[in-house]
């Protein structure tokens, strides 16, 4: 198997980061704050889109420094089982190199543990995950560092990590640096390739140079040459780039057949595409007439997808494209000249950013259908909105709940609408655990006759009358 030119080609130290020097240069200088023995923050948190050298440049720190690496990505698991195994045991305790020199953290060894792709910690495979990074962060006597596409993701479900971290954002690599790159590899490689071939395959990347080097690999490799044909079968690694090129085309543009052409070429579902003029729509039209009569091709479009839905016809495609296209284009009765900056839909973006909470409501809803005898579906529409508004009230009601449903720190924290590690949430966990152990201590209470019962008085003998005493009750009783 030939070597992936990704590796091959990964830079050695953080000089060789290319794209990104003002993160490396904060990334460095946290390092050396580590080196000087008083860290400001513990652990850092690289931000970024896929593709800018983030991993890179985190690999690159370790070998700058001699930093033995502990690494923990996306194919592994990384609930609090596996953090603690193996980030938490790497962060605390002592451990050798891969040549077998034993690293004393007494001496100032440091070891780099790195968690990639952080952001992505969800579903019952990674439950618990983002507790035990806190705890990490918390705990570690070692540099940690958190690599996410999506910082808020992470963020959201701990203060800890926002305000107990050092954020440094990975911006999109320019063009030119990535043709920059992509010279010197072919140069290397010994093959010819002109100067329009490396522009093309740059600026398909959008900014993503890992995308840009495979895409290089996958023409050039076992040939002498790359033509600037061969470059065609490569697709646009990025669709937030062509869904900017339609969105252009039909709200800026005055040509509805080219609109209408570029939405058949856009490799994406016309429900996609629906979401994005409908959120972009209001910024391009600024006549309300213009902007009644798009929204209205729009509400076309979506009576087509609707029928697609229900009568599983998808011919019915084409007419919901061209309403969406063409129809949208020529509702405006003049071009719009001033500059406007299209933007991801908010709901696509909060449908991403809650999807680990999705998450752990389905797994409520799980739990309580499997002991009320519902489904899942019917437990989230029904009951749960009753159950959570019962559980943030009663005291009582969520200590009992908590136990005989088995809750977890993450499903306490959805029903409270609190954070993993806020006081409320620790709180209720300490309360459970002490009404567990009172009741497994009961379990070993002495029989009857070791207690000093009279069964012919049918009273404790030990018991004066009138006495206030009254033997343990369970809170369960009240």
């Amino acid at each position: 198997m030939p070597d992936d030119w990704t590796e091959l080609y990964r830079p050695k130290t953080l000089k060789e980061v290319v794209g990104n020097p003002k993160a490396t240069q904060q990334l460095r200088d946290w390092a050396l704050e580590w080196e000087s023995g008083s860290p400001a923050k513990k652990a850092a948190v690289l931000i970024g889109t896929p593709g800018t050298g983030k991993t890179s440049a985190a690999l690159a720190l370790a070998n700058d420094f001699g930093w033995v690496v502990i690494e923990m990505n996306a194919s592994d698991h990384r609930n609090a089982e596996a953090i603690n195994a193996i980030a938490m045991r790497g962060a605390i305790a002592d451990t050798f190199t891969n040549d077998g020199e034993f690293l004393s953290s007494k001496e100032g060894r440091l070891k780099l543990i790195i968690l990639d792709e952080a952001d992505n910690i969800f579903g019952k495979e990674d439950r618990g995950g983002v507790p035990a990074i806190v705890e990490l962060i918390k705990m570690t006597k070692q540099p940690v560092i958190l690599i996410v596409n999506d910082f808020y993701a992470l963020s959201r479900k701990s203060s800890m990590i926002k305000s107990g971290t050092d954020q440094i954002r990975f911006n999109r690599v320019h063009s030119s640096t990535v043709k920059s790159v992509l010279r010197g590899i072919v140069k290397d490689q010994g093959v010819k390739a002109s100067e329009r071939v490396l522009d093309l395959i740059a600026q398909n990347s959008n900014g993503d140079l890992r995308s840009a080097v495979r895409d290089l690999q996958a023409v050039a490799q076992g040939e002498t040459e790359v033509l600037e044909e061969e470059t065609l079968v490569l697709g646009n690694r990025q669709i937030t780039k062509t869904m900017y090129d339609l969105l252009g085309e039909v709200l800026h543009g005055t040509n509805p057949s080219r609109a209408r052409s570029i939405m058949m070429e856009v490799n994406e579902s016309p429900e996609y595409v629906l979401l994005w003029l409908d959120e972009n729509l209001p910024i391009e039209y600024r006549n309300p007439e213009d902007l009644e009569r798009g929204f209205y091709s729009l509400a076309r479009s979506d009576v087509f997808l609707g029928r697609v839905s229900r009568r599983q016809y998808f011919g019915l495609w084409s007419y919901a494209s061209d309403l969406m296209s063409y129809g949208v284009n020529v509702a405006k009765e003049s071009q719009y000249h001033e500059y406007a900056r299209y933007r991801f839909p908010l709901y696509l973006m909060k449908m991403s950013r809650t999807r680990a909470l999705r998450g752990v409501k389905e797994s409520i809803s799980s739990k309580l259908g499997a002991g009320c005898h519902m489904s899942t579906s019917a437990i989230m529409e029904n009951l749960l909105p009753y159950f959570n508004w019962l559980f943030q009230r009663d005291k009582d009601f969520r200590i009992a709940m908590a136990m005989r449903f088995g809750l977890d720190p993450e499903e306490l924290a959805y029903l409270l609408n609190e954070k993993i590690d806020s006081h409320p949430v620790k709180h209720l966990i300490s309360e459970v655990q002490k009404v567990q152990h009172a009741k497994s201590s009961q379990a070993t209470i002495p029989p009857i006759e070791e207690a000093g019962f009279d069964e012919k008085k049918g009273k404790n003998e030990a018991e004066e009358p009138g006495s206030d005493s009254q033997p343990q009750r369970s809170l369960f009783e009240y």
